[in-house]
């Protein structure tokens, strides 16, 4: 169907609307930066996302568990193959034409990259957070199912904590090898913890946080800024702060396996805080509101559409007039090129990552309501 859908949530469509732009800006090696000096993306952006699911999340003990599955089955993992197979078929167009050859990726490849990194091929490495999600939202749903009646977020928090920091720990200690194929149940216990921090603000702190006045909210966001000017202090290294690559769990480089969850919540509490300021602009926009009911489709194929525009620079170096330091011969090696013309131009790749999704999801809305028209027609006669 077209997506007509109006969230009526307007905060959380905004916080979810600025956490998809955050991914792709942290993917141009971030245009924008918003914050990212202070904040770094990669320190809380996905924890947001579980963050933001949490919040909406309603399970309990009388939830019909086969229903739910089917609803995140529908929700969930369709739009995740739908988008691989668009990926797959866009990449393998994109290959034959910058290369003139065409690139095959085996069933069991791309199954075995799906039940470990949760992308199933490189271009679309942003999608490892769609697997995560359900496979978390999976296991919390049976835990309150079976735990349901003795449930105290307060208390499951704490285990869901301590369970976060045994991930970072045995992410930082073991060898990637060993927990390769651990990875998704490892992520499982990193994100649980936001997960149940989202149903605590919904539930415990959302009206105390929004009755602040105004100055206590500036106060929230200076003293954040602070917290994190004074870690840096000493966590000296870029890294520190937050983790290199969350999809394979590597790059926690500070010494303490507290600093990813610290990171985290101070992220989303900024963030949460910011918007409760300065959102109410946005909260009618259409834009605003589909960017949000459509994360999915820009999450998964955002770098696809960065590399549709080095496609459209390569025509136009090789045939019009060439381009200075746009290097042909490294774009055809890698899905991960970027022309460093200037640090502005970064902006044109946030454009293409941000329309070009929303456009092709445009377009199959389009469709699915003309299929939807004829198949409708067909039975009334």
């Amino acid at each position: 169907m077209l997506e007509k859908r109006t969230k009526s949530n307007k905060k959380f469509m905004v916080l979810s609307a600025i956490g998809i732009l955050m991914v792709v800006d942290h993917h141009t090696f971030t245009a924008l930066n918003m914050f990212g000096s202070y904040l770094p993306y990669n320190s809380f952006f996905m924890p947001m996302f579980m963050f933001v699911s949490g919040y909406f999340n309603k399970v309990d003990s009388s939830t019909k568990l086969g229903k739910y599955i089917l609803k995140k089955l529908r929700t969930l993992l369709f739009p995740y193959f739908l988008i691989t197979l668009i990926v797959l078929g866009l990449q393998f167009l994109m290959n034959l034409f910058k290369t003139g050859e065409t690139t095959s990726y085996p069933i069991s490849y791309i199954l075995e990259r799906i039940v470990t990194i949760g992308a199933p091929i490189m271009i679309a490495t942003p999608m490892w957070f769609v697997i995560t999600l359900f496979a978390t939202l999976l296991v919390y749903a049976i835990l309150k199912k079976i735990l349901g009646r003795i449930w105290n977020s307060y208390v499951f928090l704490g285990i869901f904590v301590a369970l976060h920091l045994l991930s970072v720990y045995l992410s930082k200690t073991l060898d990637p090898d060993t927990i390769y194929w651990f990875l998704l149940p490892l992520k499982v216990l990193f994100f649980l913890p936001f997960l149940e921090l989202g149903i605590i603000y919904r539930d415990k702190l959302e009206k105390k946080h929004e009755s602040l006045p105004g100055g206590g909210k500036i106060a929230i966001l200076i003293g954040l800024l602070l917290i994190n000017m004074a870690r840096t202090m000493y966590l000296p290294l870029p890294y520190d702060l937050a983790f290199d690559s969350i999809d394979d769990l590597s790059g926690f480089t500070s010494p303490y396996i507290v600093t990813p969850l610290l990171s985290s919540i101070i992220g989303i509490l900024f963030w949460l805080t910011l918007v409760d300021i300065i959102g109410k602009p946005f909260y009618e926009s259409k834009f605003v509101n589909y960017m949000s009911c459509n994360t999915f489709w820009i999450m998964g194929l955002h770098v696809t559409f960065f590399n549709v525009l080095n496609c459209i620079l390569m025509v136009i170096s090789e045939h019009i007039v060439e381009l200075s330091y746009f290097d042909i011969e490294t774009f055809k090696e890698t899905e991960w090129y970027y022309w460093e013309l200037s640090p502005n131009f970064k902006l044109a790749y946030v454009v293409f990552g941000i329309l070009g999704p929303l456009g092709l999801k445009l377009i199959y809305d389009l469709i699915c309501v003309g299929i939807g028209k004829i198949v409708n027609k067909k039975r009334v006669d």
